[in-house]
């Protein structure tokens, strides 16, 4: 993690980063959510954002904060492995592969809802592969739905195949409700208003936008779902794997399909591949399973075929360290853009110099990421320009923003 950060530094990766952090930081300073500022998911990746802010007021403090979560999702995976496969360098590996996996290194530490929600699912998959623990499962999940309402698709496939049905769901559905009652309670119909209504009123993104994300993901997560295969081919067919173990699988089976699944949200406008951040640790932990065993009892075939695909995802990741802003094997083949940095630690800080000498007291104009680096305002508080510009729900926050004259830079 602190390789990674070195290798991050401030570089700017994610629009929706930025985003979240200024938005923690209006609220931090006594910012209304939903009445006061726009925001668009429901409160937990806000309220975690202004409580590492709370601590020290600046990205360290969000990047610190993010990995130590990213941290737990590895070990988490790492646990997986183990009840697996019994192997404790494969699960160490798994462990070790989790933050560097393409889409999760693009989004490294970034305070956007799948980060949290990435390890909650995991718990929740674990939990829920045992009965005695079912209900604890269903309360993880429950709050991974309550950081994205869409990740309640995860979670329910989850609870369909849980060791303990009832159990699980009775936690999915006890946590759900009294999170849902707190929330409401604290932020009243507003909260509907800008988490449902103000989404959908984001209406559907062009058609071969849509094309060329799924391209990417699909090229993105090809190596682990051929080692989901894999593993299906070796040890369901094979019936290796039964007891604890079986339930275990079903459970990482149906958070990384759930996740896949999310896919779909691609439709809306604004979505973005990072959804996918909570499938690739379940696909990771089966994918190590089903090379190990492909390995150990495909022949010759199996080794080759297990090389390949670890040889791809390989090149994918240290194309994205090597050149993060034209990873060539990251992309899609045929694709002129995808999984880059969008703008370097350099030219970021050019840009935070020059917004540092914009007057006082004027908004800024410029990237939510740059005015949260900058400490600068955005015009009318209100961090979340995507939401303002595009959803017909926001025009109170719109209007608010748009006289907020004059401006720096213009």
């Amino acid at each position: 993690m602190v390789l990674l950060a070195l290798w991050q530094r401030n570089g700017y990766w994610d629009f929706s980063d930025g985003v979240y952090a200024e938005t923690a930081r209006e609220v931090l300073r006594g910012a209304s959510l939903y009445r006061g500022v726009a925001a668009a998911q429901p409160p937990p990746v806000y309220l975690l954002g202004a409580l590492l802010l709370a601590i020290h007021d600046g990205l360290a403090a969000i990047r610190t904060g993010l990995a130590l979560v990213q941290l737990a999702t590895a070990g988490l995976v790492a646990v997986a492995v183990l009840r697996l496969s019994g192997e404790r360098w494969l699960a160490l590996a798994a462990g070790l592969a989790t933050p560097l996996l393409p889409i999760a290194l693009h989004e490294h530490a970034q305070l956007i809802p799948e980060t949290l929600a990435a390890p909650l699912l995991m718990a929740g998959a674990l939990w829920c592969a045992r009965r005695e623990r079912a209900v604890l499962g269903g309360v993880a999940l429950a709050l991974a739905a309550s950081c994205k309402l869409a990740f309640i698709v995860p979670a329910l496939a989850v609870v369909a195949l849980a060791a303990d049905r009832r159990r699980a769901a009775a936690g999915l559905v006890g946590a759900g409700v009294l999170f849902g009652l707190v929330a409401m309670l604290g932020y009243g119909s507003s909260l509907w208003t800008e988490t449902v209504s103000a989404q959908f009123a984001l209406g559907a993104a062009p058609a071969h936008y849509v094309a060329g994300l799924i391209a990417q993901a699909a090229w993105s997560e090809l190596p682990l779902v051929a080692g989901v295969l894999a593993f299906g081919a070796v040890y369901v067919r094979g019936r290796r794997i039964d007891g604890p173990q079986a339930a275990l699988s079903r459970t990482l089976l149906a958070a990384a399909l759930g996740g896949l699944l999310l896919a779909l949200t691609l439709f809306k406008h604004g979505s973005y591949i990072s959804v996918l951040i909570v499938a690739e640790p379940p696909l990771l932990a089966l994918a190590c399973v089903g090379a190990l065993g492909l390995w150990r009892h495909a022949g010759l075939g199996g080794q080759i075929g297990v090389s390949a695909f670890a040889a791809l995802l390989a090149a994918q990741s240290l194309s994205l360290l090597v050149s993060p802003a034209d990873p060539a094997l990251a992309r899609r083949p045929g694709a002129r853009s995808g999984l880059a940095e969008l703008s370097s630690p350099a030219a970021v800080s050019r840009a935070v110099a020059t917004a540092r000498r914009c007057p006082a007291g004027v908004a800024y104009s410029g990237p939510p990421y740059l005015a949260f680096l900058a400490d600068r305002r955005m015009p009318g508080a209100q961090p979340d320009i995507f939401m303002l510009r595009y959803s017909s729900t926001d025009v109170a926050f719109e209007r608010s923003a748009a006289v907020d004259q004059p401006r720096c830079p213009r």
